[in-house]
């Protein structure tokens, strides 16, 4: 894989306002609702190659403090197989601009964790065959200037599904202090935002994806978000 020059992750701050969560036209995406949102910083652009390369250099599969309890264990039993994402070593996939795909849930709130302590639309019917450079669709962006929201890799987030695959236990309205927040346990997480080989219904931002917390595809990516005191 080719790395780029090490650099600060960049990040772009959201003020604090009303979320309109939902679409009553997607079965688990109803009802929509509005949400009031602290002020928080996301990564302008997905968790690159380049970026992801700098975990690993650090030896961060093998400090048990950047993982839950839960990721630990599975990174544990993995120990015949090689610390790095799934799909490291694949061309169409791994160059050092590319959102860093087959990454499960354990390993990206593991890289969250060592990025705090260290203080620092492509979809199916694109027809490109893999993931694309970051901010490579001036679509994708927010009006923020979040780029790659839509398509490209689909990014994991904090909120849980529910204990399976298949049933969605945290539904709407949204309730941050049901427990679908929680940082420790398994079952399957929510995912967002379309990906290359998914279709462009499932680009929508109401649109609620799903893996268990292991699993590590080639469209599975993530970026970096924290609340701003």
């Amino acid at each position: 894989m080719k790395r780029a020059r090490r650099h600060a992750m960049e990040c772009i701050e959201i003020p604090r306002g009303i979320l309109l969560m939902g679409d009553n036209r997607l079965r688990d995406a109803a009802p929509q609702h509005k949400l009031e949102l602290p002020a928080f910083a996301i990564g302008k652009y997905p968790v690159t190659n380049a970026e992801y390369a700098e975990f690993i250099a650090a030896r961060g599969y093998a400090n048990e403090k950047f993982w839950t309890a839960l990721g630990w264990k599975w990174q544990q039993g993995r120990l015949s197989q090689a610390a790095l994402p799934a799909f490291w070593a694949e061309p169409r996939l791994n160059q050092a601009r590319y959102p860093v795909v087959g990454v499960s849930w354990y390993e990206a709130v593991a890289f969250c964790n060592w990025l705090s302590e260290r203080g620092r639309a492509n979809t199916a019917e694109a027809g490109f065959g893999g993931t694309t450079p970051v901010a490579h669709f001036p679509s994708g962006v927010s009006p923020f200037g979040v780029w790659d929201m839509a398509g490209n890799v689909f990014e994991w987030t904090l909120s849980k599904w529910g204990g399976n695959w298949q049933t969605l236990q945290f539904t709407y309205p949204y309730r941050a202090a049901d427990g679908r927040e929680e940082l420790e346990g398994g079952g399957a997480r929510v995912m967002r935002g379309g990906a290359w080989f998914n279709p462009y219904q499932e680009a929508l931002c109401a649109y609620r994806s799903r893996y268990l917390a292991g699993s590590r595809g080639s469209n599975i990516g993530f970026r970096v978000a924290r609340v701003l005191a």
